[in-house]
C-alpha cells in the first residue's frame, strides 16, 4: 500500500495563507464588484489553491488575492476601465516569493470592463463573478501563459 500526502498552500509561517488574503491592493474607489470562484477539481488529492489577478491598462496589478481551493472571495470598489484578469494555481505558496511551487498560469480570453452610471437616482455598476475552471455555458476560457509573460507579485 502506498500512502501519499500532499501540502496544503503554506504561507511564511507555515500556515495555509487564508482566502482573501491581499498579496498586492492598491485603493480601491469604485463601484465595481468581482467574485472569483475557486472550484479547482477537489478529487484530485491535491490541494489546488489560487491567486487572481487584475491588471489595469497600464500593465499594472491592481490587486492580487488569495483563494484557497472550493472558496470564492469578492472584491469590492474597482473603478471604471478595462482590464485584464490573470490568476494562477499551484499547491505550496511561498510567499517570501510571492509564487506558488510548481505553478500554472492562466489569463481569460477577454478583458473584463467595469462601468457605472447613474440612472434615476440609482448607480448601475459592473459584477463579474469568474470560476477559475471552465463550466459548461461559461463565456470564458482559460489562457494557458508562459510563466515569463505572466505577471509578477513581488514586491517592486
Amino acid at each position: 500500500m502506498v500512502l501519499a500526502a500532499t501540502l496544503p498552500a503554506l504561507g511564511q509561517d507555515g500556515e495555509r495563507t487564508e482566502t482573501g488574503t491581499f498579496i498586492k491592493d492598491s485603493e480601491r474607489d469604485g463601484h465595481g464588484v468581482l467574485v472569483v470562484e475557486n472550484n479547482n477539481p477537489l478529487n484530485d488529492n491535491e490541494t489546488r489553491d489560487a491567486v487572481a489577478i487584475l491588471i489595469d491598462a497600464n500593465d499594472t496589478p491592481t490587486f492580487a488575492v488569495y483563494v484557497r481551493e472550493g472558496e470564492s472571495f469578492e472584491v469590492q470598489g474597482i473603478e471604471d476601465g478595462v482590464y485584464d484578469f490573470y490568476f494562477t494555481v499551484g499547491e505550496v505558496w511561498d510567499g517570501e516569493l510571492a509564487a506558488f511551487l510548481e505553478p500554472e498560469f492562466y489569463r481569460t480570453e477577454n478583458p473584463l470592463p467595469f462601468e457605472t452610471e447613474i440612472k434615476d437616482g440609482q448607480v448601475i455598476y459592473t459584477q463579474w463573478t469568474l470560476t477559475l475552471e471552465e463550466v459548461p455555458g461559461g463565456d470564458e476560457e482559460k489562457i494557458p501563459v508562459p510563466e515569463e509573460l505572466f505577471p509578477s507579485l513581488k514586491e517592486d
